[in-house]
């Protein structure tokens, strides 16, 4: 499969614009940095808090998100954020590089705004994207689709059969 960590050397981009060959780029949790010279029980602590924050189970209930106004918000850096609530990897076609509209009116859990934030990226209709074999921008649906337990792939609707035909989705999806 060709999927791509976002912090791996060369981007899953740069390897697009080269071959022209459908990939995803990988969501990933955020990386905290140790502080330099931190006295060694400090160090422990920071390595357990680091090791816990990306291995437990997680607690969707747990967060909770105030209104806020519908506005332009980045697909890549909120699924980033999803999956800090969740543990759930989204796997987002190198195509995408638009923003959608979302906002909510009441008070969310996680799971509730997680649902609600992929609820607006497979309602929206015009997320701009980048077609690397033309070398331009154009505008598409995107689906979301869920292809097991924990992992959620975004694929532009007009590159579908292309990631069909790749073997990055399964056939049998939407």
């Amino acid at each position: 499969m060709a999927v791509v960590p976002s912090d791996s050397e060369i981007s899953p981009f740069d390897l697009s614009r080269a071959d022209g060959k459908p990939r995803f780029y990988a969501t990933t949790y955020s990386k905290m940095e140790m502080p330099r010279r931190l006295p060694l029980p400090q160090r422990l602590l920071w390595t357990w808090t680091e090791y816990q924050r990306r291995h437990r189970k997680r607690n969707p209930a747990a967060y909770s998100f105030p209104a806020s106004p519908v506005r332009l918000c980045s697909i890549h850096g909120l699924l980033n954020q999803c999956m800090e609530i969740t543990g759930t990897q989204y796997l987002i076609a190198v195509e995408v590089a638009g923003a959608v509209e979302f906002g909510n009116t009441n008070i969310l859990n996680g799971s509730q705004w997680v649902a609600a934030f992929e609820h607006a990226i497979g309602a929206s209709d015009s997320v701009i994207c980048y077609d690397f074999a033309k070398k331009r921008n154009f505008q598409d649906t995107v689906l979301v689709i869920r292809e097991g337990p924990g992992v959620v792939k975004i694929v532009p609707r007009t590159k579908l059969a292309e990631y069909r035909k790749a073997g990055l989705v399964k056939a049998d999806s939407r």
